[in-house]
């Protein structure tokens, strides 16, 4: 794909970047809501029918001064995660955008907007809103944060927003994940309860009452970031969901020197606002040493068996450069975990305490999972697809020949021989006691949500039809 050809907006932004202003010069700016492009919608757009849920989405375009974090003198990025940073005093000029997806009508809305760090591990950026938790009552905004999402990968395949949609994102500049940080506070203010009132609100008249940050991934790496280094100075959210995190935050100073160096942190215990890490089986061994207790303001919530990424459980066989991928989703309990936390924040209620995945470690040894006969893990949530097993279920996957370099993130599946299913299941009506057993559980446990038991019930069911006997 061709780059974008320059306008004069960009040529009058670069200029700008060479000349740090101070931070008081510059507010950020809403515009929108923006429309047209020869794609006439914007990138990553739920495909979902909003309307028959009463939600409505719209983009708009955020631009101002940004400015840089950095650790104080003599700081250093401690493993406790109590970092001591300081905003630099000069900021560069910035355009991106912000995706709105709010109920159309204020009454249904619950006060609690879900800020989105978009991922940009795939040179493009990933994050939007599914038929899930989101739709019942909450906002979401998916911020752009981070350059790449705006202009790709460097060389002639970059998939950014300005490649995907000359038209439309053609004038949005950013300055370098350096400012990403500041770009995301300035993102929260612009649409939370404080926002100033202009004849532009991308909230359109909701009454916005907290505002939770998110981040999957590549993403909860820089919330982790945010949450050590920023939080404290900005003290923008109100609360924290990073998820499938591998507690792997990004130093300030490799976003100057365009080295990453990998550390490893706790999140800090000062923080002053809940924080809720929600992982799949893929990230356990990487967390493990940053693993901390459950507090007053702290939950950590780990799904065994489930990966990072999952495919459709009929897909597997059909998906190629993978291995057997993973088809369990730690999504239902990521929803389970989004209530909670709205819950936490609006009536001081805390989320259940649940166990982590079992795992063992000595001196001079990794950790390793601990697994049962079947070699699914031990401990940890348990969905009950897991807990009633119909397959083997792995976090980590690998690649076939001429497969993908995420492969370990998809995970491994294999579904339990005949033989196995018999050594379990007398036929499927004893299966679908056990299943709904653990359903009732779940749901009590609150690690499921009531409203999605229906459908995990039906998937269930419609496997023990195909597989089972009937007895």
């Amino acid at each position: 794909m061709r780059p974008p050809k320059p306008v004069l907006f960009h040529a009058l932004v670069t200029l700008a970047l060479v000349c740090l202003l101070p931070v008081s010069a510059w507010a950020a700016t809403v515009t929108g809501p923006v429309t047209g492009g020869k794609r006439g919608a914007a990138f990553n757009a739920p495909v979902v029918d909003l309307g028959a849920h009463g939600y409505v989405v719209e983009e708009f375009f955020l631009e101002g001064g940004a400015s840089a974090y950095r650790l104080a003198s003599g700081a250093e990025h401690s493993p406790d995660g109590k970092w001591k940073t300081e905003k630099e005093t000069e900021a560069v000029p910035y355009r991106t955008r912000i995706l709105v997806v709010r109920p159309a009508d204020g009454a249904r809305f619950n006060g609690t907007v879900v800020v989105h760090w978009q991922n940009v591990t795939a040179g493009f950026e990933l994050g939007t809103v599914t038929e899930d938790e989101y739709l019942r009552g909450y906002a979401w905004v998916g911020v752009s944060a981070q350059a790449v999402g705006i202009n790709g990968f460097p060389g002639p395949e970059a998939a950014g927003l300005r490649q995907w949609d000359e038209e439309r994102y053609g004038t949005l500049v950013h300055p370098g994940d350096a400012y990403s940080y500041d770009i995301y506070s300035q993102a929260g203010r612009a649409i939370g309860p404080n926002r100033p009132k202009t004849a532009i609100d991308p909230m359109g008249g909701l009454e916005v009452k907290r505002l939770v940050a998110a981040g999957a991934s590549q993403s909860a790496a820089r919330l982790r970031t945010y949450i050590n280094g920023v939080h404290a100075i900005e003290k923008v959210f109100d609360g924290y969901l990073p998820y499938i995190d591998f507690a792997s935050p990004v130093p300030f100073a490799s976003d100057r020197s365009g080295q990453r160096s990998r550390i490893s942190c706790r999140i800090r215990d000062d923080l002053g606002a809940p924080v809720f890490v929600v992982n799949s089986e893929t990230e356990t061994v990487a967390y493990f040493p940053s693993r901390q207790p459950d507090t007053d303001t702290f939950r950590f919530w780990e799904v065994a068996g489930t990966s990072h990424v999952s495919v459709a459980r009929a897909a597997v066989a059909t998906t190629k450069g993978l291995d057997s991928p993973n088809w369990l989703s730690y999504t239902p309990v990521y929803n389970a975990a989004l209530r909670h936390l709205h819950r936490w924040l609006t009536t001081g209620t805390a989320p259940p305490v649940m166990p982590p995945i079992e795992v063992t470690s000595g001196e001079g040894v990794g950790a390793t999972i601990q697994r049962d006969s079947r070699g699914n893990a031990v401990g940890g949530v348990r969905l009950p697809a897991f807990a009633v097993p119909s397959a083997e279920h792995r976090g980590n996957g690998k690649a076939v020949a001429g497969g993908n370099r995420f492969a370990f993130l998809y995970g491994y599946s294999r579904e339990l021989t005949a033989e196995e299913l018999a050594a379990l299941y007398d036929d499927r009506g004893e299966f679908m006691k056990l299943y709904e057993r653990a359903l009732e559980q779940a749901v009590g446990a609150g690690v499921v949500l009531a409203e999605e038991a229906p459908a995990l019930r039906e998937t269930a069911a419609a496997w023990a039809s195909s597989t089972l006997p009937a007895g």
